[in-house]
């Protein structure tokens, strides 16, 4: 978990965000793909060993949407590399720390995630995430 995989960015849409960020710094972002087990939409954008993933919710009933109508547009969560997510969570439940998920999900890319709740971590959302053997950001 030393290491940072992405950084996500919730916006009320990606096609408006991703054209913006393309012309200031010339980025470009993956096909938007459909998560319907998080009721967000996502792409990504590659910049060398980091990505910039931008989530935008699937309809007005998603947890991000809440998010997005209470705090506005910007940083979501910053993702961590997880070589063994079950283990890395089992390890942070060991040392009592507040987990959002026990179990992994399935996320974008079909990677495994969990989050760890921003209430231990001075308010930043931090999320685990492990990607399908030999695959990173597939969809990119």
């Amino acid at each position: 978990m030393n290491q940072i995989d992405h950084i996500a960015i919730a916006v009320f849409s990606i096609k408006n965000t991703s054209c913006i960020l393309q012309q200031l710094f010339n980025w470009h972002f993956s096909d938007v793909q459909e998560i319907p087990e998080q009721e967000i939409k996502a792409s990504f954008a590659s910049l060398d060993h980091v990505h910039i993933e931008l989530i935008e919710p699937m309809s007005v009933s998603s947890k991000l949407h809440t998010f997005l109508t209470k705090r506005g547009e910007g940083l979501h969560h910053i993702a961590l590399k997880s070589g063994d997510i079950q283990a890395d969570l089992n390890h942070l439940d060991h040392l009592g720390v507040e987990l959002l998920q026990q179990s992994a999900q399935i996320g974008a890319c079909g990677k495994q995630i969990a989050f760890i709740s921003p209430k231990e971590t001075s308010g930043v959302l931090f999320e685990l995430c492990e990607h399908l053997k030999g695959e990173e950001h597939g969809n990119e």
